[in-house]
């Protein structure tokens, strides 16, 4: 499969889950950030992701790409395991070179 028929493909699968973005981002955009996503969306939207793809999800580690859904009181005294996590955008390139290598291709710290 040509490089720009996979991209055009990657693009509109965003374009499917995300249809309030236009399908000409940037590679470099954070698809999560920009599409202002959170919690089960992001799961969703990158299982989904490597079903479509056929991606090898192993190295997927969730809590760098968002929190769970809704706030907790308790938060604001005693902060949640995931908020000590680095965040890592999930951008448009890292979806195009995941959906290439069929292997989840962002890199974790640690």
């Amino acid at each position: 499969m040509e490089s720009d028929e996979l991209e055009q493909r990657v693009r509109a699968f965003l374009a499917e889950h995300l249809p309030w973005l236009p399908l000409d981002l940037p590679q470099q955009t954070d698809v999560v950030g920009v599409g202002r996503i959170y919690g089960d969306d992001v799961w969703e939207l990158v299982t989904e992701f490597g079903k479509r793809f056929e991606v090898d999800m192993t190295g997927f580690r969730w809590e760098h790409h968002s929190g769970p859904e809704g706030c907790n009181p308790l938060w604001l005294i005693l902060p949640p395991w995931w908020s000590r996590s680095t965040y890592i955008p999930i951008r448009v390139r890292d979806l195009i070179n995941s959906a290439r290598c069929r292997k989840w291709s962002i890199r974790y710290p640690g």
